[in-house]
């Protein structure tokens, strides 16, 4: 019994660092994807489409770089810091998907006044992201729950 436990310990350690990195790739990626679109009736016009990098000035893009620092601090090395700086960002990388992003997802801004059919639409990258931020998230509290308190050992007073 002893032996399956120990075989399962280093799977429940890095485990929380499947979500992380996705999450982090996914929030690089949906930088440089189509996050809204803007349809007139069935055609979307040349600059009626926004990527990531548009729409928040590639933010996510560099939480998504951070994150997979910390995550290597947080999840290989145990670091405590670094849990809770993944936290700090993962709560970030929300806010600006919640925020920022799906406020104007169906913003059609100035096309509505010169098209009577258009519409915004979500495209890829909106999902992309915001699946990213999820991600991120379940995995930063799963690193705080799952990674042990390591508590400095005390050293004997000597009288």
């Amino acid at each position: 019994m002893a032996a399956s436990e120990n075989s399962i310990r280093p799977v429940a350690r890095y485990a929380p660092l499947v979500p992380l990195v996705a999450g982090a790739l996914l929030l690089i990626a949906a930088e440089f994807v189509t996050v809204r679109e803007v349809v007139i009736v069935t055609v979307v016009p040349p600059d009626g489409v926004d990527t990531g990098g548009d729409m928040h000035l590639y933010a996510l893009g560099l939480l998504g770089v951070a994150i997979l620092v910390m995550s290597y601090g947080a999840v290989v090395r145990g670091a405590r810091p670094a849990a809770v700086a993944l936290l700090v960002l993962a709560l970030a990388a929300c806010v600006i998907v919640l925020a920022v992003d799906l406020p104007v997802i169906d913003d059609a801004g100035t096309y509505v006044r010169t098209h009577e059919g258009a519409q915004a639409q979500p495209a890829v990258g909106f999902y992309l992201e915001t699946l990213g931020a999820a991600l991120v998230l379940i995995g930063a509290v799963a690193v705080l729950v799952l990674t042990p308190r390591v508590t400095p050992a005390r050293r004997p007073r000597t009288t």
